[in-house]
């Protein structure tokens, strides 16, 4: 069951109700009692939902990916995906919570910088935060997004369930900025990283890919050397993150999602003034990452290119 942007977009409250569910169930390929129990969940969920949630949830879902900024998460599409994500994460397994628990009661100015395996890698972490009563942490996570992220309908539904900012890409793995200048692209470069230091400074934790693409062989890949920029935040503490599992719940280029165990595990906090050198912070953070993560995870190559 294919939805256009426009479509989901109309849709009233009474029609959000009938037909959501089934939609949402429709993108798992799993066991048929699965999806029923998931459709069945769903149901549930959308029918205790008032009008007024409905029609906010739809505001958001439309104005979505409009201009370079920071997007809230919608409150009700943040419970559809967690209901979603709990049926595709078995088993789920969380490591190194009390380095998460300390960097969290630190306070400042703080970053998560993890790798980056499908479209799905946030809402992962978000999934697995919650279900472990970590939610007080997940629904201040605001995650780094390029374009991508909002152009197509079900992105952009698993979109609104998040806090993002959205950025332009580097231009060593941007496919969808032609039309813009390099000056254009500093500019919005330069107005993210101010914007995740007033974010920061709100009591949000923000989340990094600086691989810059999803990998295709699901090793860590090089850090992209524009993303020291964002460890060169003023007051910043860093907290890796290793994640697996994406890959197969989201493969790159699949339509649909699959059920499937997912690790999240966190590393050594630091601060990024205790390492030298202009990317010396982000080689720091990308060997933490790397020590967290399985062998047929870690990278073959250099830390950053």
């Amino acid at each position: 069951m294919e939805l256009s942007i426009e479509a989901l977009a109309a849709l009233s409250p009474e029609q959000v109700r009938l037909g959501l569910p089934a939609w949402v169930a429709s993108h798992l390929d799993a066991e048929e009692y699965v999806c029923d129990r998931l459709r069945r969940d769903l149901a549930r969920l959308v029918q205790a939902a008032s009008d007024a949630e409905i029609l906010a949830m739809r505001s958001t879902f439309a104005a979505a990916g409009e201009g370079w900024k920071f997007f809230r998460a919608d409150p009700l599409a943040r419970r559809i995906t967690r209901v979603y994500m709990s049926a595709l994460m078995e088993p789920r397994e969380l490591r190194g919570v009390e380095r998460l628990l300390s960097f969290d009661e630190r306070g400042g100015r703080r970053l998560i910088v993890c790798n980056h395996l499908s479209y799905t890698d946030t809402q992962i972490t978000d999934g697995v935060l919650a279900r472990a009563g970590l939610s007080s942490i997940a629904d201040r996570l605001v995650a780094v997004a390029g374009p991508k992220v909002y152009t197509e309908t079900w992105r952009r539904m698993a979109s609104i369930a998040l806090n993002t900012r959205k950025t332009a890409q580097s231009s060593a793995v941007a496919s969808e900025q032609d039309s813009m200048t390099p000056r254009e692209l500093a500019a919005v470069a330069i107005e993210t990283l101010a914007e995740c230091g007033r974010l920061m400074d709100q009591g949000y934790i923000v989340l990094l890919y600086p691989e810059g693409t999803r990998s295709r062989d699901t090793r860590l890949q090089p850090f992209l050397r524009a993303a020291a920029r964002y460890l060169q935040i003023e007051g910043l503490s860093v907290l890796p993150l290793a994640q697996t599992g994406g890959d197969k719940l989201f493969p790159i280029d699949a339509p649909r999602m699959f059920r499937g165990p997912v690790r999240v595990a966190f590393g050594q906090p630091f601060r990024p003034g205790e390492v030298g050198g202009k990317t010396g912070a982000l080689e720091e953070v990308h060997k933490r990452l790397q020590a967290e993560l399985p062998e047929a995870y870690r990278s073959t190559g250099p830390r950053v290119a």
